[in-house]
């Protein structure tokens, strides 16, 4: 499969490619897959938002705390909040005091909040929308922020099972399910892709927040700039196919995955939904219950995808201010 894949997404760099790539810090062929999207302007636009670093966001935990007091209580300390409204329990950390920082404070380490580098981590779980009688499986939880505001969503009901094939990872996530007061999380250790064959219970509702290049948070780690080749990228997708099938394969009928990343390249996006819907019958994509963002991109360079995919999600930094994500809803049909 690596080599199907690799002839599907391997694309010659331009001059003017290798140009920018040569300015920014960039291999040339993320440059080159940028100008097939959209104008250089544009390109030049998004770039330079990938310089800028963001401020960090809080997650409100209602189960414990007054949203309202909460605020209050940091802004005596120094920090000054922004409601994210879409959010309706986000706050974004426009002003910070020298000390304490957002993390270290009397009222995260009684679990009243959640702190993530940016907001667009709380779009998944909205768009995935819990109900407090669900059973809910997050396949790559840790280190929580995801399947912790999952269980918020669900009022402390339900079951959220949260699984994760790093051990260490695991430990950060039960750490965040106890500082928060969650009692309606499961925590696993396992290999997500197997877990169709270790668990016979079938999901309502999954998130699959897949392992991939991180793309879209250059600005937290510059590093990504460079450290994903053609041939990393392949294998990433590899993972991403074979996470995402077996997602589907863990649905009830009439159930949801949400398939998330926070990368903006189409090769792990637009393409991974392309050929799981073209491997199989049983799974359509749908509309989400909120977009404020962009939509999937239907083509560049060679690929053409389903015409679906412009139900998806795209957040872009330049755009929306935020780190680059993808989210896509897909039904089990049959």
């Amino acid at each position: 499969m690596i080599k199907e894949i690799l002839k599907d997404i391997t694309i010659e760099p331009s001059l003017r490619a290798k140009e920018l790539a040569n300015r920014y810090g960039y291999r040339p062929y993320m440059i080159e897959r940028y100008l097939n999207i959209m104008p250089e302007e544009e390109v030049i636009q998004l770039l330079e938002a990938f310089e800028r670093r963001l401020k960090p966001v809080i997650r409100c935990n209602d189960l414990r705390v007054n949203c309202d007091e909460l605020i209050k209580a940091l802004s005596k300390l120094g920090f000054e909040l922004r409601p994210i409204k879409w959010s309706g329990i986000g706050y974004r950390v426009v002003k910070s005091p020298k000390s304490p920082t957002i993390g270290s404070t009397h009222e995260y380490l009684k679990g009243y909040y959640y702190v993530y580098r940016d907001a667009a981590s709380l779009i998944p779980p909205i768009v995935l929308d819990p109900k407090p009688s669900d059973v809910v499986l997050d396949m790559c939880a840790a280190p929580g922020g995801k399947a912790t505001h999952i269980a918020q969503l669900m009022r402390g009901s339900g079951v959220v099972v949260a699984n994760d094939i790093s051990r260490r990872r695991v430990i950060a996530l039960i750490n965040h399910v106890k500082r928060l007061g969650l009692t309606n999380v499961i925590v696993t250790n396992y290999d997500a892709r197997k877990l169709p064959k270790v668990i016979k219970l079938r999901f309502k509702k999954i998130l699959l927040d897949a392992p991939c290049s991180a793309e879209g948070g250059i600005m937290f780690d510059p590093e990504r700039k460079v450290k994903t080749s053609i041939n990393d990228l392949a294998m990433i997708i590899e993972r991403e196919l074979s996470l995402l099938k077996a997602a589907i394969d863990m649905l009830e009928e009439g159930g949801v995955v949400v398939y998330t990343t926070c990368s903006i390249a189409p090769e792990e996006n637009e393409y991974v939904i392309t050929k799981v819907i073209e491997s199989r019958d049983d799974v359509k994509v749908v509309e989400p219950n909120i977009n404020l963002w962009s939509r999937g991109i239907e083509e560049f360079h060679r690929l053409k995808f389903i015409s679906d995919v412009r139900k998806c999600i795209r957040v872009w930094p330049h755009k929306h201010g935020m780190e680059g994500f993808f989210i896509c809803t897909l039904r089990k049909i049959s």
